[in-house]
């Protein structure tokens, strides 16, 4: 279901412009993530499948881009060496790029294309957000789409900055909410 959903993901269209090495390396990409979070994270879904959340707690949200893409060795065929040099260099920066305070980190929020505008997300995203507020902790995340800003705008994510992860790559935003 996330490499469905991100199938149209400006950033993954622009790490790994063939559909069809770009879909095994998410699928590929997206079991590996949802292990290490189920081990040291949260991952959410829906009863259906339709929509998932991947979050890393305030301890461990550290990436480590290498490490990530070691884990990843055997479908490294799958993307090819350049978009594999595309994927390691994203990371890299987005690694540089995070906040280092404590917090709550979305790794991924996504809904099944056919899901989207249907309250998946929104009921995804809420019980960590309450957690945050009870807990008194803020969250981060990084959006590689425009046309979500709004919706993370709503839970009270705000855009601290706009950033590039390459030559050619669309832009991505870093957002950050404060609890409530």
């Amino acid at each position: 279901m996330l490499a469905d959903a991100f199938e149209d993901d400006p950033v993954w269209l622009w790490i790994a412009p063939d559909q069809r090495r770009r879909q095994r390396f998410l699928g590929e990409m997206f079991a590996q993530v949802i292990r290490s979070r189920v081990q040291g994270g949260l991952a959410y879904t829906t009863s259906d499948i339709g929509g998932a959340a991947i979050w890393a707690e305030p301890s461990r949200w550290k990436l480590n881009a290498v490490e990530n893409m070691r884990c990843l060795i055997p479908s490294i065929r799958a993307i090819g060496p350049g978009p594999l040099r595309r994927a390691i260099g994203a990371l890299t920066i987005i690694e540089k790029l995070h906040p280092t305070e404590p917090h709550w980190y979305l790794e991924f929020l996504a809904a099944h294309v056919e899901r989207r505008g249907q309250g998946y997300g929104s009921a995804l995203i809420q019980p960590i957000l309450e957690r945050c507020d009870a807990e008194g902790m803020p969250a981060h995340l990084e959006s590689s789409k425009a046309e979500n800003l709004p919706f993370y705008n709503r839970f009270g994510f705000e855009v601290t900055r706009e950033f590039s992860l390459g030559d050619g790559s669309p832009p991505m935003w870093a957002m950050w909410r404060e609890p409530k």
